[in-house]
């Protein structure tokens, strides 16, 4: 069963107790992975660019990951260029000669405030006209304005700009831009390229781009080229945060690649270089002088060719189905964009009258819920929570302005995301090592949003915030630099499984460990012993919840840790030299999917792919035994394997993403398996008992998964 580790399993390792190979002194001091070559000994894992672990080990020799040099002999090493325009009289996204530079949320106060005063006096035509430009606003069909093309209402329009792929949401299928560079396999790779153009106004980052589609013909060495077009009414710097897995597929690093300084009311194109797209997990795109929440993500997903038909793996299906299919009635009536929708509608569709409009917009009894003046500060300022979900919180007894045990609560509406806590909304109280905690996330969205929180860990290089002054990287003090994510709530079962090992578990290469996952000694306080199937001591973490009944031993055999031709040496055994590592049954947070017993060739994508899994001559696809849960309603270890990955997305019962096999009514596999994290039902809500596998890092990241572009919240602990 050969192994590619994870999407959303997760990979560890700091703290070295082990036979190093060759003899290394001194791999553990400088944060190299356990087992590593030699090739490793004595060097910085982070310049220059980020050392890969796997192909480094594998091959016995450095490998660098391309595009993740921040800084070199005095420049910025990713920025291939930075041109500015004034916005005034610039090309809109939609084509449009920009005659108007100004903010949405306040033209759009002016425009309610217009039709409540056109409602007041009774005059229908004025009424009328206001509604129609509420309604530009929300939707983004603005000819002349800066925001022209940027929409404030977050749904599916089917790839309304002329480089969105037709039908889908947000979706841009990447560019040869007939150039190559140098790869990870050191041969010159073609360079990918994608326009990628945001609005940033106020406290918001918008983007015409989520999905960046990479061609089936693109190999995983050939590498990416982002082309912002940033439309901006702030003073800000451009500082991506590119997230890369390391070769066998596990989450690894994020690096930030510039911070290349943006200035308001005028228009700044700057490209970017990024690593492989093989090892590429997302893009985040950070705004340091309001954040949170000033964040976008770009996510990419990918083509692959079934039976000589092109289409998308089922991860990336996942991605696409759910977010084209997003519709204006998916968003939950407690958002403020949809209050003003109902308004204009009202007005536009209803003919309602000037009464009750002007108690529509005025009068905080009457639907919808509070004034229009009240809507635009809300959606002005993510950091606060909306009403109705105060509403929630005082259904458990919660006094409104306070938080009761929660140490945050997040918010879902209008596929964004609010939050707010007892330490204010911008910071919450700090986690050591092994801490418990709540988070309240509700969901105000009349479709189901999923939860994840995030560590990313502790800042591992000084590139940019180091950099000479000639490069006048203001604002570079803040820069994440390079870092360490990790999930602590609401992913796969295999991620606790990958925590255990220290991130490095990978089948048929027995462990490999990334570098800097555990950089300080807080971080390593409670970490656990363990040999691998060489017998060299290691550590991982082990969840307090993994105790007595609630524990699983995950014991591959021999040949699953090494391969059939060439087993381990031994089983993997815990600190008591007992076979089996200790993961728990049911850990808070993590899947609770479970696979069927027999053969799945049916239902899977790829139905010639069988293998022949217990040796007995026979072709088949049986799930193994040592990936069985034993409590009937904990998750599986769902390895994100070729073979077994798809069954993170498809229900292995029917082969769809569905749970009834026809459409999502009754559910997604996703919601079993937290592939893309755990699940909030329509208007439903979540408490989230998450643990600290690691000391407080740089923020606690929480997003939705699914709906990444926009669904964001990150205090940063105090």
């Amino acid at each position: 069963m050969e192994r590619k580790d994870i999407g959303d399993a997760f990979s560890i390792g700091r703290r070295n107790y082990m036979k190093t190979i060759g003899g290394l002194a001194g791999a553990s001091a400088l944060g190299i992975g356990l087992g590593e070559t030699s090739a490793a000994a004595g060097l910085d894992p982070n310049e220059p660019g980020i050392l890969e672990p796997v192909k480094t080990k594998l091959s016995g020799n450095e490998v660098r990951i391309p595009g993740t040099d921040q800084v070199k002999d005095g420049e910025l090493q990713q920025v291939v260029s930075h041109t500015s325009e004034d916005a005034d009289g610039a090309t809109s996204v939609r084509g449009n000669e920009i005659t108007q530079v100004s903010n949405p949320h306040e033209d759009l106060s002016t425009a309610l405030g217009n039709l409540a005063d056109a409602a007041d006096d009774g005059d229908k035509p004025a009424m009328e006209a206001a509604a129609k430009e509420v309604e530009a606003i929300l939707t983004g069909e603005t000819q002349g304005r800066i925001y022209d093309g940027f929409r404030l209402l977050n749904y599916s329009k089917g790839g309304d700009l002329p480089d969105h792929v037709d039908g889908e949401y947000k979706m841009k299928r990447l560019q040869d831009s007939g150039e190559t560079k140098e790869s990870l396999d050191g041969t010159q790779r073609t360079v990918w390229e994608v326009d990628v153009n945001m609005l940033w106004y106020g406290e918001s980052f918008d983007a015409d781009t989520y999905l960046l589609r990479v061609p089936v013909e693109a190999h995983p060495n050939d590498l990416l080229r982002v082309n912002y077009h940033v439309y901006s009414l702030v003073r800000e710097e451009l500082s991506p945060g590119t997230a890369v897995n390391d070769m066998g597929g596990l989450p690894f690093k994020i690096f930030d690649s510039t911070w290349s300084a943006v200035g308001g009311d005028e228009v700044h194109h700057i490209s970017v270089d990024k690593p492989p797209l093989g090892l590429l997990r997302g893009i985040y795109t950070w705004g340091w002088r309001k954040h949170p929440p000033r964040i976008q993500f770009l996510q990419p997903v990918f083509e692959t060719e079934v039976d000589g038909n092109v289409t998308l793996d089922p991860k990336s299906a996942s991605f696409a189905v759910r977010n084209r299919s997003l519709s204006l009635d998916d968003i939950g009536d407690a958002a403020p964009e949809k209050k003003a929708h109902h308004v204009a509608y009202a007005v536009l569709e209803e003919n309602a009258g000037p009464g009750k409009v002007s108690g529509m917009l005025t009068n905080a009894d009457k639907k919808p819920r509070g004034t229009y003046d009240s809507w635009i500060d809300l959606m002005s300022d993510p950091l606060q929570l909306p009403p109705e979900a105060w509403d929630v919180l005082e259904e458990e007894g919660i006094e409104r302005g306070e938080f009761g045990s929660y140490r945050y609560v997040t918010v879902y509406a209008n596929n964004e995301m609010y939050g707010n806590g007892p330490d204010g909304a911008d910071t919450m109280t700090p986690w050591e090592q092994r801490d418990r905690f709540e988070v309240k996330v509700i969901n105000l969205d009349d479709h189901t949003h999923y939860y994840r929180a995030v560590d990313f860990g502790y800042r591992v290089g000084d590139d940019i915030r180091s950099a000479p002054t000639s490069l006048d990287l203001s604002g570079a003090s803040h820069s994440f630099e390079i870092m360490n994510l990790k999930p602590l709530y609401g992913a796969p079962k295999s991620a606790e499984m990958q925590w255990r090992t220290g991130w490095g578990f990978r089948p048929h290469r027995n462990v490999v460990q990334q570098y800097d996952v555990f950089p300080r000694g807080s971080d390593s306080e409670y970490l656990s012993p363990y040999t691998d199937g060489e017998g060299n001591e290691r550590e991982g973490y082990t969840f307090s919840s993994t105790h007595c009944q609630n524990t699983w031993r995950f014991n591959p055999p021999k040949k699953i840790i090494g391969t059939a031709d060439d087993p381990s040496s031994q089983r993997l055994k815990e600190y008591d030299g007992t076979e089996g590592l200790l993961v728990g049954q049911q850990t808070p947070g993590y899947g609770i999917g479970k696979m069927p017993t027999g053969d799945l060739s049916d239902v899977h994508p790829r139905g010639l792919t069988n293998v022949d899994v217990d040796g007995d001559g026979e072709e088949e696809l049986v799930f193994p035994k040592f990936l069985r849960n034993p409590a009937d309603d904990g998750g599986d270890i769902i390895p994100p394997t070729p073979l077994w990955a798809p069954f993170l997305f498809l229900d292995p019962e029917n082969g769809t993403l569905f749970k009834n096999g026809t459409d999502g009514s009754d559910g997604y596999r996703i919601d079993e398996t937290y592939s893309q994290g755990a699940p909030v039902g329509a208007n439903a809500d979540i408490t989230a008992s998450m643990e600290g596998a690691r000391a407080a890092g740089f923020v606690f990241y929480q997003f939705d998964p699914l709906f990444h572009d926009n669904a964001i919240m990150s205090p940063h602990p105090e």
